[in-house]
């Protein structure tokens, strides 16, 4: 646990920085540079820490040849087993792929982070926390990282860019064809709208519509990708009752959401992808409504997508504020609450997170892989 502490608590220094004092861009670019290799380093160069450890591992054995990387043959989309058929060809070491991977990963979010708000560390700091119950997701991380990329090109009105991307995102993993729903997003949306859109989604949700719909969308497609709909369906009964999707957890959503559409007015006009930002937000409760009675499998794929927005739009909120005594009191409760998403975020496998195993640290820990 101390490595996630000691990783929080930098963050959080160098968001203090960040705000306490007018750094030189070169110093900026220090600490940038900082934590880029902290993350990295943490991430790469784990070893039985995080989820879908033997899966992955097992993927990565079984890239022999350039033919072994189709679907047909290994379950993986083409792109991330083309990735692992390319690296191998430099070096087949699982740990070196990982490293290049986590490279790659924390590239495009840091790139992305520095675009779309202006606390870049304070963002980090909620990123990490949140979503590191999700380290170990290979593929899914790797596309959510390209699809938070492409957002930019919707920004600069180049919208083949942006599915180009998409189209690459998929081709790591499928659940990226959802994050084309941001190119309808890119717009002011009233609040009223969305109320209606939550609450139709709600009853929608509560009826056996959503399923019904993906048992039919599976026998319409056939071959492959109704095999995979079919296994998303069957497994829907085991996350219902594994996932940690609690009213808790709902209900600061809600909160969250009601708080940054109250800010909307005054952040959108000084943050271009504040709209963007907050309708998808927005999009990813909806999708909660319509899916947390019958596929939460769906939820926890697909809302991943739409959540990575909350520590961009938690960050956006200092914005507000103008003495630096009232910024540096809200990153301090920040860190408090950093320390609550953070077992939140793995309290659904706590034992696949704890104690951090590396190839340097813990490697002697004899850990009971699911």
């Amino acid at each position: 646990m101390t490595i996630y502490f000691l990783t929080i608590l930098i963050i959080f220094y160098f968001s203090f920085l960040d705000i306490r004092y007018t750094l030189s861009l070169s110093t900026k670019r220090y600490m940038i540079s900082a934590v880029y290799l902290l993350l990295v380093i943490q991430v790469g160069l784990r070893w039985e820490t995080g989820t879908d450890w033997n899966p992955y591992l097992d993927h990565f054995k079984s890239i022999e040849n350039f033919d072994s990387t189709s679907p047909l043959v290994n379950g993986f989309e083409y792109g991330y087993s083309i990735m692992v058929w390319a690296i191998k060809h430099i070096y087949a070491d699982y740990s070196f792929f990982l490293l290049i991977h986590a490279i790659i990963y924390y590239l495009l979010i840091l790139r992305s982070f520095q675009r779309y708000t202006p606390y870049l560390f304070i963002s980090l700091l909620m990123f990490y926390t949140l979503s590191i119950g999700m380290m170990g997701s290979n593929r899914q991380l790797i596309a959510l990282a390209i699809c938070l990329y492409s957002l930019k090109y919707l920004n600069d009105n180049k919208p083949f860019l942006f599915f180009l991307l998409v189209i690459i995102a998929i081709n790591f993993h499928t659940t990226a064809f959802v994050f084309i729903i941001y190119y309808f997003l890119n717009r002011k949306i009233n609040p009223y709208f969305i109320i209606v859109v939550l609450g139709c989604s709600f009853i929608i949700g509560k009826s056996q519509l959503p399923l019904n719909f993906f048992s039919y969308v599976g026998d319409l497609i056939g071959g492959h990708s109704a095999t995979k709909t079919l296994i998303y369906l069957d497994s829907a009964k085991d996350v219902l009752s594994e996932l940690n999707l609690s009213m808790i957890g709902l209900i600061k959503r809600i909160v969250f959401l009601a708080f940054f559409y109250y800010n909307r007015k005054k952040l959108s006009e000084i943050l271009p992808y504040y709209n963007l930002m907050l309708n998808g937000y927005a999009f990813g409760i909806a999708l909660y409504f319509l899916f947390a009675d019958s596929l939460l499998i769906i939820v926890s794929r697909g809302s991943l997508y739409f959540n990575i927005m909350e520590p961009l739009l938690i960050a956006s909120q200092v914005c507000l504020l103008k003495r630096k005594e009232n910024k540096i009191m809200v990153i301090a409760l920040l860190l408090v609450f950093s320390f609550f998403f953070f077992f939140q975020s793995i309290i659904t496998y706590p034992d696949l997170f704890l104690p951090y195993k590396g190839i340097f640290i813990n490697s002697d820990y004899l850990r009971n892989l699911h």
